[in-house]
Parts: structure tokens; C-alpha cells; sequence
């Protein structure tokens, strides 16, 4: 039944419809493929459907005389084909009933599984219409169906003019096919973002909790004693020497807080202030001068590793003082009794840090102290975090460092290996 009722490029008659020559009819047939190439650049990237179908109504009358032009496009999730465009807009009906038409006879099913262009009668239009059948095919799937209605009689449409329906037909599903993969991964992005704000934010509420954790830990130990202190002046006739050694201890505590609320306020406003174009040796010159005046009794040795010639910075001196102070006190108190505490200088470009190529100046700061449990390294930065009995530290130090070199422009980065030392490393933008 089918071979009587319908035509596909194979078996098609060889026959041209345009008056001239051989040479002629294949000279204009190049032409029209030629002019099928072009066809994806007349689409805007990224496409819509609906713009690739207007694309496609138009380019196919310029090669059969269209009456009606259809798109029934497949359903991700019910597999079924829709219709979804239609010219003109007064055919909708009929468009509906004549695949159903042609679902019922099977003739549907047998085009979409040889999934091949092919030329059959319409069972609803009348006055002898016929259908072109073109499967928006790709190498993988079926993406849906141009039905094509024209008053061509069957034998009449030629073998070369169906070939150029297929090719366009090919070109059209391929386009097609690009502007779903890029809806679905424009979706899958959107996805990824949302899910990683998710997380940002998640780690926010832990990073505000451990910070809110600790802060509580600190600030209760001193008012603990504040607290202990003035009930035993209130419960009991202490002497006047006693009263004075109280108040000194409530005053030690009360300058622990006032300390904290300090560097709190470093931490959680850190900011770009006073900042110029410098040489940064004299300050790492500076920063260790002072740690060996602080430290001058213990024993441990001080180096400095400076290459010449490294890049000027553009940053705050002050406070990559500071930084480098609070580093050399935190590799100091990490060395048991007696070692070594080294800073080198480097310049270079560093692509794990700034994949942009962007040349960087790098301070290394290198103890051999005990280094850091590979389950703490990741805490070093976070506010509060300490390894020190109760009142030795408030654990802001690293934290506030790190607030300061990314208010530069900058990142500091930590290795270490328990019992062997540890390095920090302090990566700043070269400003020439």
C-alpha cells in the first residue's frame, strides 16, 4: 500500500519541470543549493523556534508553490507530535485532521520510521491536494514534521526538488537541534547558579555561626570572671589590698574585650584605604625587625629571601605591616623552642592563583615549627578558630589577615605538613 501511495526521493521519476536545457536546469539546481547553504545565516543567534520556522515557511516557498506549511514538533515528555505553527492561520483544523488522517491509515508511522522526505495525496484537502512530508531529523533523533500542501500534482514534483526540500528540511532540524541543546544548557546553568548560591549561602549561615560561636566563647570567659570577681566583693569585707587586685584582674578583662571588639571591627570592615604604589621589601625588612625586637630572647633565627628587581604594589603599608606581623607571631608561637623563620620574595606569574596571566609579587613565609593537623588547614582563616588553651588567643589573627589581603586586591594561601612546618604565602598584584 505504501509504495502505491506515496514517493520518496529514491524512487521519485527523474523529471524537470523548468523549460531549457540540461545544462540550464543543472546550472539553476547548483544555484538553489548553493543559496540552501546560506540558509542558517539568515537565522539570529541564539534562534527561537518560532524565529527558525518563519525562517523555514519562507525559504520553502522559493522552491514550491506552497497552499499550507505545518510544523508538528515532538514532545520531550509525552513523545507525541504536536502542532505548533501553521500558514496560513485559518488552516489549523484542517492541519489537525489530516495527520490524524494520515496517523490512522499508518502512512505517518512508516514516513517518520524511514525517516525520509516523501510525496503523498491528502486524504482531507480538497481539490487533489498533495502532502510533502519532511522528518526534521538529526543523526540522533526525531525532532518533528513539515507538512507541505500544494497543488503540485504528485508526478510532478521532481527528484531534484525534493532533494532540495530534504537538504533544507536537514538544515532546519539542525538548527533546531543547537537552539534546544542551548535552551537546555542556558536551563542547566541557571540551575548550576542557583544551586551554588545555595551553597554560598549555606556556608555563609556556618561561617557566621562558627564566627558567632567563637565570639560568644571569648567574650564569656572574661565576663565569667568579671562576673565571679564582683559577687566576691559583694559577699564579703575584702581588704583594700585584695579590692585593688581584683580590680586589676577585672581590668586585664575588660581590655581582653575592649582588644576583641577591636579586631572584630578590622575583620568585618576591612577596606582599601590610603593605599599607593610601593616597594614592598622595605616593609617586609621593616615587619621582621620588629618580630626579632619582640623575640629576642628565644631562640629562633630570622632569614630573609629577596629577589631583585621584583614589581611595585599598589596597596595599604600599613596594613601589609600588620599582616606580615601577625604571620611572623603566629609562626614564632607555632615553634616549640628553637628554629627558623624565613621570608622570601618572589615575582612571577602564578596560573593557580590568577589563571589571567596576571603578574604577581609573592611574599612566602616559612617556619619549621609543628605545623598545622591537615584537618585544621582548612580553618585557619575562619574567625575564632584557635588551638590555644582559653585565654591565649582570641583566634582572629589570621582571620583579620585575610580580610586585609583580599581588601588588596590579593589571596593567601597556606601548606602545611604536620610536625615538618608550614608556609604562608602571600599573593599581591604587581602595579608595573
Amino acid at each position: 500500500m505504501h509504495a502505491e501511495l506515496s514517493r520518496t526521493p529514491d524512487d521519485l521519476p527523474i523529471k524537470d519541470e523548468h523549460v531549457g536545457t540540461d545544462s540550464e536546469a543543472m546550472r539553476e539546481l547548483a544555484q538553489k543549493i548553493e543559496d540552501l547553504i546560506y540558509f542558517p545565516e539568515k537565522i539570529e543567534k541564539p534562534a527561537r523556534i518560532s524565529k527558525i520556522w518563519e525562517a523555514f515557511s519562507e525559504e520553502i516557498q522559493h522552491h514550491i508553490d506552497v497552499d499550507v506549511c505545518a510544523l508538528f514538533r515532538v514532545d520531550d515528555r509525552t513523545h507525541e507530535f504536536a502542532l505548533k505553527h501553521w500558514r496560513p492561520d485559518d488552516e489549523e483544523d484542517n492541519c489537525r485532521l489530516e495527520i490524524d488522517a494520515q496517523i490512522e491509515c499508518g502512512m505517518f508511522a512508516w514516513i517518520i520510521n524511514r525517516r525520509l522526505p516523501a510525496v503523498i495525496p491528502s486524504l482531507v484537502f480538497k481539490n487533489r491536494r498533495t502532502l510533502i512530508m519532511l522528518p526534521l531529523t538529526t543523526q540522533t533523533k526525531t525532532l518533528g514534521l513539515v507538512m507541505v500542501v500544494t497543488t503540485i500534482q504528485e508526478g510532478a514534483i521532481t527528484h531534484e526538488r525534493l532533494k532540495l526540500l530534504a537538504i533544507l528540511a536537514k538544515q532546519c532540524a539542525l538548527i533546531m537541534e543547537n537552539t534546544l541543546l542551548y535552551a537546555q544548557l542556558q536551563k542547566e546553568h541557571a540551575s548550576l547558579q542557583k544551586a551554588q548560591q545555595r551553597i554560598i549561602q549555606a556556608e555563609k549561615f556556618s561561617a557566621f555561626g562558627r564566627m558567632t560561636s567563637g565570639a560568644f566563647h571569648e567574650f564569656l570567659n572574661p565576663l565569667n570572671i568579671l562576673s565571679g570577681h564582683l559577687q566576691l566583693m559583694e559577699m564579703s569585707d575584702l581588704p583594700a589590698d585584695q579590692i585593688r587586685d581584683y580590680a586589676a584582674l577585672m581590668r586585664t578583662q575588660t581590655d581582653r574585650m575592649a582588644a576583641m571588639v577591636k579586631s572584630l571591627q578590622r575583620f568585618s570592615a576591612p577596606r582599601k584605604r590610603d593605599c599607593r604604589v610601593v616597594d614592598i621589601a622595605p616593609i617586609i625588612t621593616d615587619a621582621m625587625d620588629m618580630a626579632r625586637n619582640r623575640h629576642a630572647d628565644a631562640d629562633v633565627a630570622f632569614e630573609l629571601d629577596m629577589a631583585s628587581g621584583c614589581p611595585t604594589v599598589d596597596i595599604n603599608p600599613e596594613d601589609l605591616l600588620r599582616v606580615l606581623s601577625h604571620m611572623l607571631d603566629n609562626a614564632y608561637e607555632a615553634i616549640p623552642q628553637s628554629g627558623r623563620i624565613q621570608i622570601q620574595l618572589r615575582s612571577g606569574y602564578y596560573e593557580d592563583v590568577r589563571p589571567s596571566r596576571e603578574k604577581m609579587v609573592v611574599c612566602r613565609l616559612v617556619d619549621n615549627g609543628n605545623g598545622i593537623p591537615a584537618d585544621n588547614q582548612g580553618k585557619v582563616f575562619d574567625p575564632f578558630f584557635t588551638t590555644k588553651d582559653i585565654g591565649e588567643g582570641t583566634g582572629l589573627n589570621l582571620s583579620i589577615c585575610y580580610a586585609l589581603i583580599q581588601s588588596m586586591g590579593g589571596t593567601i594561601t597556606v601548606q602545611s605538613e604536620e610536625g615538618q612546618g608550614t608556609a604562608f604565602s602571600v599573593y599581591l598584584p604587581a602595579a608595573s
